[in-house]
């Protein structure tokens, strides 16, 4: 539940050529363990950096009070009606910034849907359930603006989340009393969730402290109801981060309740690639750009 940047920092960017930097890059990603010698620089902003902006605009919006209650929407140039997707990163809940998911709103546009990205508020600042309040408020905010945003009314949205993003997402979309609590009217039209731990361990010392004032409520397996819309799971078979049973789990909690549901185990890969593959640079090293096109397009008949 890293950062996609600290984790991305593990495998190895350093400052010396930033073509040597992205070579040694696609042959290391898929392992947290290897370190490069030579680089020092923000490397999601190596990712970004390399794509094009020739089919998308994006701007900013606040949405509260809060430094960090702030999102980023990406509107594609040519509105295809496509459902827009609010997308969630993580980080253990204590580290993030949108601008590193760049690569995100760029590939997602690519296949005609808006994107909203929100910063949150993070611990030990705040501990839960803020930061999922920050997320429907964002929402709110979207639903509310959407037509400057997205150039029409938003009536329905996707969720996804990589991580504890993926935690967050799914508790949004299993739970419904936070954006009720927001009066959002926008429909939940699907979840795809990355990598995500749906039944965390409390004890955990990484998760006790921002989940104290929990009580009970931060499971999103524990709210599974018939009638959820339809869901895709990826997660990596050599996840050591957030271990492969937290998917397989919830994927089986969804179906016992007769909930639509796909999953994807891709073997080999890790906690981090699963996400970075979905960056256009990147799109050999995994599926899971491929498996989130697939989904999105079959979604309108699955419903």
């Amino acid at each position: 539940m890293l950062s996609l940047l600290k984790l991305l920092w593990m495998l190895g960017f350093n400052m010396r050529k930033r073509t040597l930097c992205i070579t040694r890059l696609l042959l290391v990603l898929g392992s947290s363990l290897l370190f490069l010698s030579a680089c020092s620089f923000n490397p999601a902003d190596l990712i970004n950096g390399s794509l094009s902006e020739n089919h998308y605009t994006v701007q900013s919006l606040n949405y509260g009070k809060s430094s960090r209650q702030n999102m980023d929407i990406y509107r594609p140039n040519v509105d295809l009606g496509k459902t827009p997707i609010v997308f969630i990163y993580g980080g253990a809940w204590r580290t993030g910034a949108k601008s590193d998911y760049k690569f995100i709103g760029h590939a997602l546009t690519q296949l005609g849907h808006p994107v909203i990205i929100p910063d949150y508020q993070l611990f030990p600042a705040v501990s839960f359930p803020v930061f999922i309040d920050d997320v429907a408020k964002a929402i709110k905010a979207a639903e509310i603006k959407s037509p400057q945003l997205i150039g029409r009314p938003m009536n329905e949205f996707i969720l996804m989340g990589h991580s504890a993003g993926a935690h967050s997402a799914a508790l949004l979309f299993t739970d419904r009393r936070y954006l009720n609590k927001e009066r959002v009217k926008s429909r939940v039209a699907g979840l795809i969730a990355l990598s995500g731990p749906y039944d965390l361990t409390l004890e955990n010392p990484e998760v006790k402290d921002v989940f104290a004032n929990a009580q009970g409520r931060s499971q999103p397996i524990d709210y599974i109801r018939p009638g959820l819309a339809p869901t895709l799971l990826l997660h990596g078979g050599a996840d050591t981060r957030v271990l492969p049973y937290h998917t397989q789990t919830f994927a089986e909690a969804l179906g016992a309740k007769d909930n639509y549901v796909e999953i994807q185990m891709y073997p080999n890969i890790g906690h981090v690639i699963i996400l970075g593959a979905i960056a256009q640079p990147l799109r050999g090293r995994a599926d899971s750009f491929k498996d989130i096109a697939g989904f999105l397009s079959r979604l309108p008949s699955l419903r």
